[in-house]
């Protein structure tokens, strides 16, 4: 359980930082045009209030982990696209998940620091 938290963490700060979660209520609103749902419908597939769903689509409620995933579960598409944006990014997803990806570069970021700490320690004797 507590890595499922840890890649979730993982994915809101990859959404927060890139400017993702601005736009997380457009997303489900065009996920939900998408399959051709009303927001009614919608709702009652996710199990929820459609007063819930409609707060979603406006930005008033954030869409927690739960809820999240109901709406993956529905729609048929990954956490990933759905905070993205859809498809357009599914090449990119589909060659490994999206925290492992965020793993790698920031493995590759903290190598590269100490690669210039190094240089620049260097340079300064």
């Amino acid at each position: 359980m507590k890595s499922l938290w840890l890649k979730m963490l993982g994915r809101i700060k990859f959404a927060v930082r890139n400017g993702f979660m601005d736009k997380l209520h457009e997303n489900i609103r065009r996920v939900r045009i998408k399959l051709g749902y009303s927001q009614d419908e919608m709702a009652d597939k996710m199990g929820i209030e459609r007063s819930t769903y409609s707060n979603f689509e406006l930005g008033k409620t954030k869409l927690l982990n739960r809820n999240m995933s109901k709406l993956s579960e529905v729609s048929g598409m990954s956490e990933e696209e759905i905070l993205l944006g859809g498809s357009s990014v599914h090449g990119y997803l589909s060659e490994g998940t999206l925290v492992d990806r965020i793993d790698a570069l920031e493995a590759k970021i903290d190598n590269l620091t100490a690669v210039v700490e190094k240089l620049l320690k260097k340079s300064s004797k």
